[in-house]
């Protein structure tokens, strides 16, 4: 323990409350996680908005956990979660559920949460056709709908609905809890059931969380190991990388040289033991506007493909790793596996870095140089394709200009805008550019949600969230309803199969690379941390992440000292009828970076407008 703790630390938990901390809140070091957040600690509301990262599902848990890093739910307060008919989806609570004040978390309790989500405003049950929420006894409750919604859409629900304490918040107008901040004499209200409770928010500074040791869930998980939670506010990358190296901050997800940073302190560990280090999760593609001439050709989309090499683009680019052909990232593995992905490559698929064939095919549907300058001609004219770039972000300039020289060496002309990045959006959105890229539609954990967001499209009102291009294929179409629907998973691989073998043929967008998450931890104090190897949580340690696995991530963590090298952690999974559903908005960073790497205010900015069938 360090010697620098000038107070003795008082900590003592009485009618069953939070445990009062010593004026001075000096907290012994070795009994205390320390995280950050770019931002300081205002908001503690758990339905709406907040940012203090550990009170969706630290304070307040959903029925489920989300492993985005596995595709996979973790059975929580639900013990297990099944369509008893093909309308009717049930829960069951596990045993011995309980409010940190206390009282028993009933059936009753998660009834009154979905219900009350609708009157904030935050969810619309009508839309999956839901006609009742029924209680069948303390620890049951159906939801019944009129007929079968969309399976992939609701499993979403069952992570992303924090259950609320019925007897707290029945005295809580919906309507007023939207500009409550759940701070000072509000705080009263944040009676939660997990494994930590709020002890304080010291503005501009830090909120500090105390361990609950009457947590129900210790029986089943085991009590956590950090005695505190305190997330700090860490507004810079620079500050962030200095308070890596003295031994004051235990995780976080800031863009830092990792590779410097292992150097200068070898306690640091990331998500791969080798480069690029961060995890890479999904892929950034660059998308096509396929209503406009001449890229509704898919030999034109086809050969613009082959003409991309990702592997330069990830040596001489930012940090990143290889994608395959499809949008699937690894995230996604075990149902690439399932799907055949490799196979399906292999048989329908194009090749990167193959510029001789892209020249065959442009030479195919007609697309010369007939001058002699270097440069194709479509209908007489120079071939020049608009590409909407963000310009302020670093990381994606660098992938663009490589992109734009790889078109160049086979005669097509890229003119590059750039556009701040609500502009770029909006152009994106508007559908005015010929290429430009983001992850929008591929941060998704189940890949029903990857292809309905980049395929759907059946007129400008209904179309997938990220279909920027307005690609359409009715075929594709009629897949995707028939596949939101499906419970059965031998045939929601086939439906992916197909699905995934018209992405190949048709090529709508191009995967550029495969995007990272920033994420750094030190095992000084704390060992552990989520990793390739042992993915029982996600290392994404932002406000509204919690039930993505972030929760997990900090209830898996161990003290340094008593970590061997061998230590796993294993969680038990269970797939709800194996479907997952995600709403993701994309956002830019401080200091230029975009990308998956860069979603800090993923749940705060909507920038694209989803219409999602149920």
């Amino acid at each position: 323990m360090k010697k620098y703790i000038a107070t003795i630390l008082i900590a003592l938990f009485f009618f069953s409350t939070i445990g009062v901390v010593a004026a001075q809140e000096e907290l012994p070091r070795e009994q205390t996680l320390y995280t950050a957040n770019s931002a300081p600690p205002t908001n503690a509301n758990p339905i709406q908005g907040s940012n203090v990262i550990p009170i969706a599902g630290l304070v307040f848990e959903p029925l489920f956990m989300l492993n985005f890093m596995k595709t996979e739910l973790v059975p929580w307060l639900a013990e297990y979660g099944k369509w008893v008919k093909p309308n009717v989806f049930e829960v069951k609570l596990r045993e011995g559920t309980k409010w940190q004040d206390g009282k028993p978390l009933t059936a009753e309790d998660v009834k009154f949460s979905f219900e009350y989500y609708q009157k904030v405003g935050l969810k619309d049950w009508s839309k999956y056709g839901l006609q009742e929420i029924k209680v069948l006894d303390m620890r049951t409750v159906q939801f019944i709908f009129k007929s079968t919604p969309n399976v992939w859409a609701w499993r979403n629900e069952l992570y992303s609905v924090l259950i609320l304490p019925e007897h707290i918040f029945k005295n809580i107008d919906p309507q007023k809890v939207k500009t409550m901040t759940f701070l000072g004499n509000e705080q009263e209200y944040l009676v939660g059931s997990g494994a930590y409770k709020l002890y304080k928010v010291v503005q501009q500074q830090k909120a500090i969380f105390v361990r609950n040791d009457d947590w129900w869930g210790a029986k089943y998980f085991g009590l956590p190991a950090p005695k505190y939670i305190v997330q700090l506010y860490v507004g810079s990358n620079d500050q962030a990388a200095n308070m890596f190296l003295k031994g004051d901050l235990d995780v976080g997800t800031y863009y830092v040289d990792i590779v410097e940073l292992k150097k200068k302190n070898p306690n640091i560990v990331s998500w791969l033991d080798r480069p690029p280090y961060f995890p890479p999760v999904v892929p950034v593609i660059m998308y096509f506007n396929t209503k406009h001439k001449p890229l509704d050709n898919p030999l034109i989309r086809k050969a613009i493909a082959e003409a991309i090499c990702p592997a330069q683009i990830v040596k001489q680019g930012p940090i990143s790793d290889l994608p395959d052909q499809t949008p699937l990232g690894k995230v996604m593995q075990p149902w690439k596996e399932k799907i055949g992905v490799s196979q399906l490559i292999k048989e329908y698929g194009w090749k990167y870095c193959d510029p001789v064939d892209a020249v065959r095919l442009l030479d195919e549907a007609g697309i010369k140089d007939t001058d002699g300058d270097g440069w194709r001609e479509y209908n007489g004219k120079d071939l020049i394709l608009t590409f909407a770039a963000c310009g302020p972000c670093s990381d994606w300039m660098q992938a663009v200009e490589i992109v734009v020289n790889q078109l160049k060496a086979i005669g097509i002309k890229v003119d590059v805008k750039k556009y701040d990045w609500g502009t770029m959006v909006s152009k994106q959105q508007a559908g005015e550019f010929d290429l430009t890229m983001h992850w929008a539609g591929t941060f998704k954990p189940d890949p029903y949600s990857v292809y309905y967001d980049l395929m759907y499209y059946e007129d400008e009102n209904n179309k997938g969230g990220a279909n920027f291009g307005n690609y359409y294929n009715p075929e594709a179409n009629k897949l995707l309803d028939e596949l939101a629907k499906t419970s059965d998973e031998a045939k929601q691989v086939e439906l992916l199969r197909e699905l995934t073998k018209i992405w190949l043929k048709d090529v709508p967008a191009v995967p550029l690379y495969m995007g990272t998450l920033f994420y750094e931890a030190n095992t000084q104090y704390w060992a552990n941390w989520p990793n390739e190897k042992n993915p029982y949580g996600v290392p994404i340690f932002w406000p509204g992440f919690g039930t993505w696995g972030t929760a997990l991530a900090f209830l898996g963590v161990r003290p340094a000292k008593a970590v061997g090298p061998e230590t796993t952690t294993v969680v038990q999974t269970q797939t709800v009828e194996k479907t997952v559903t995600v709403t993701a908005s994309p956002t830019q960073t401080k200091g230029g970076i975009c990308g998956p790497a860069a979603i800090l205010a993923l749940v705060a900015v909507p920038l694209i407008l989803r219409r999602r069938r149920f």
